[in-house]
């Protein structure tokens, strides 16, 4: 009792610095749950599960952030069941850059107009949204870890309830990095961190700005006379007595020749100008979040199952991340932020380029094109114009220039692999 006296007022005083004291209790560990939801391909149940956790505990930074990747890897679902119910491609839309999945040919596509094609892109911007605003939640602070097996993941891309080895993370991992048949798929067991939080958020916003630039223009010519380049039963709003082809087997010459109208037809009235500057927007969140994720990154003594390792850990794709590649990754955020901010130009290729190969040299200071007026202050958009450069002329002044020896030397630390470890980065 004496001993309990005696330690009395410094206990007081700390109650009244800290106020009353409590006993925090371990966050449980969902990470169980979750996976065996993933690994079913179960998104919904995962998601509800997820939601009535954080009811119950709202700042759970593991539930929180599982919750944000269940949500993207929902989005990814749906895309995947869209591009399958119109027969995108015909199976083929893996060779499309930013949106390749692995999604089996539809031997029955239904119709499709230009509208549901809109309403595609704006679902899957919405619910990437809905997950970055999840993970915004995460409490960064706190020292938390979700381990996935991710090549455990399976989804559900033709919408027939159930899931199979090519609708898996690995198939798709494999479809994104076009993976040669019959190699060997890298086992990604990770623990994901706070760092891989913001990774995540980034990626997220790549993407919604991508929408935001396809649905901010009026591609409905271009849809009604080459839409069957993608769409199988496509349906124009210029309808006519006598359809273009009698059977759905064409001659690869027509497919050519669909491909040259579409070039034509790149010319796309703006629709929704605000959504231009929205994607600026989010193509400026996807750096600040990088640049963030890295100071997190950086910070780590842990060596765990790491997505994206310092230079002392050991990532689970067995790639090493030197001192150098992360300056050098620094480097490029800080010139890509520089262009879409306006402090630099790109260079008025007129002013420079030639067809004869003798290229003027660039200066540090010049003719060039204001990115940031090109989002802020959109117009119509002529593929063609633009590459003549009439098009672009509204944006054109003087000013410091982004030189493409400043590219080369930042991009020469990544050994001529800078668009993989760019797509790995974020």
């Amino acid at each position: 009792m004496s001993r309990l006296t005696h330690w009395l007022p410094g206990l007081l005083l700390l109650t009244v610095i800290t106020g009353p004291l409590q006993i925090a209790a371990a966050a449980e560990d969902i990470s169980v749950a979750v996976g065996a939801h993933l690994k079913q391909g179960k998104f919904a149940a995962s998601e509800a599960f997820l939601q009535e956790r954080l009811a119950a505990e709202p700042r759970h930074s593991q539930a929180r952030f599982a919750l944000g990747i269940v949500k993207v890897m929902s989005a990814v679902e749906k895309l995947g069941q869209d591009q399958y119910r119109y027969g995108t491609l015909t199976g083929n839309i893996r060779n499309l850059p930013v949106l390749r999945l692995p999604v089996p040919a539809n031997p029955d596509p239904q119709k499709v107009t230009y509208q549901q094609v809109r309403q595609i892109f704006a679902d899957f911007q919405n619910r990437l949204i809905q997950a970055d605003a999840e993970m915004a939640k995460v409490d960064l602070k706190q020292d938390f870890k979700l381990p996935l097996d991710l090549m455990t993941i399976r989804f559900d891309f033709n919408g027939d309830g159930m899931s199979d080895d090519r609708e898996s993370f690995s198939s798709l991992f494999g479809t994104i990095n076009r993976q040669r048949a019959g190699a060997a798929v890298p086992r990604l067991y990770v623990s994901l961190d706070a760092g891989d939080v913001l990774w995540l958020r980034g990626y997220c916003h790549f993407l919604a700005g991508f929408c935001d630039v396809v649905l901010a223009y009026d591609h409905q010519r271009l849809f009604n006379h080459t839409g069957q380049l993608i769409y199988p039963q496509h349906v124009s709003s210029e309808p006519t007595a006598e359809p273009l082809d009698l059977s759905p087997k064409q001659d690869w010459t027509w497919h050519i020749a669909d491909l040259i109208a579409a070039i034509h037809l790149m010319n796309f009235p703006i629709k929704e100008p605000k959504r231009m500057e929205s994607a600026r927007q989010h193509l400026l969140e996807m750096i600040r979040t990088s640049r963030q994720s890295w100071v997190l990154i950086q910070a780590e003594t842990d060596n765990d199952h790491e997505w994206l390792p310092n230079p002392n850990q050991t990532g689970v794709l067995q790639v090493p991340v030197t001192r150098e590649l992360i300056d050098g990754w620094h480097a490029v955020l800080t010139e890509m932020e520089d262009l879409i901010e306006g402090r630099k130009l790109i260079p008025y290729w007129r002013d420079y380029a030639t067809f004869t190969g003798n290229d003027q040299p660039i200066n540090a200071e010049g003719r060039g094109i204001n990115l940031k007026r090109f989002f802020a202050e959109p117009r119509d958009f002529d593929l063609i114009l633009i590459i003549q450069g009439t098009g672009v002329l509204p944006y054109v002044e003087k000013g410091k220039l982004s030189r493409p020896e400043t590219w080369d030397n930042l991009t020469r630390v990544f050994g001529g692999q800078f668009f993989g470890f760019a797509a790995w980065f974020n």
